[in-house]
């Protein structure tokens, strides 16, 4: 097998990867709007967000701004498998060492290195939007949670992502150092 026949089937596969990252992602934004509106039973979003102690259910507000904050880092995911089907299609079409392929790796990068701080922004702005949403009316003042929490995977992530736009940036110079030197012959 061709190297080249061997990038674009890699490169292919890749495509599929994101793409079934895609659907999936879809359906699940899908199955939280009928969440949203009603019209699926059964998951329970207070437990989700650690409130099941201070909020007993939501009403469709308090559904609706809770899954606004816990959907934020799957938003971030299909944005991420958008760009990454993107760069796998530049590989096949294109080739790997392109401009744009290095700008979408750098990305990418961008994406995974903010998914930790979305994550626990999200957690925590949306735990205390839900509990102040029902609670901030009461008498008692400790009504209100605010959780923060920073896991191992998101320093992983953190540092993961700042290597890869390290690595896209080579990237980006390594192709301005081709195009200059195939310019110059």
């Amino acid at each position: 097998m061709k190297q080249n026949e061997k990038i674009r089937r890699l490169a292919g596969f890749g495509m599929v990867a994101s793409s079934v990252g895609i659907a999936v992602l879809c359906m699940l934004f899908g199955a939280m709007a009928l969440y949203l509106f009603g019209l699926i039973e059964g998951f329970d979003l207070v437990t989700e967000l650690g409130l099941s102690d201070i909020v007993a259910t939501l009403d469709f507000k308090g559904r609706a701004v809770a899954l606004f904050f816990w959907l934020m880092t799957d938003a971030l995911g299909l944005w991420f498998c958008c760009i990454a089907f993107a760069l796998f299609r530049g590989f096949r079409d294109s080739g790997v060492f392109t401009l744009e392929a290095s700008l979408r790796l750098r990305r990418i990068g961008w994406i995974i290195f903010a998914l930790s701080p979305v994550s626990i922004l999200s957690s925590a702005l949306g735990s205390g939007a839900v509990s102040c949403l029902y609670n901030c009316g009461d008498a008692i003042k400790d009504n209100v949670r605010i959780s923060v929490s920073i896991d191992d995977t998101d320093i992983y992530a953190v540092v993961i992502g700042l290597l890869i736009v390290a690595v896209g940036h080579i990237f980006v110079e390594a192709v301005r150092l081709s195009e200059e030197n195939e310019a110059f012959v």
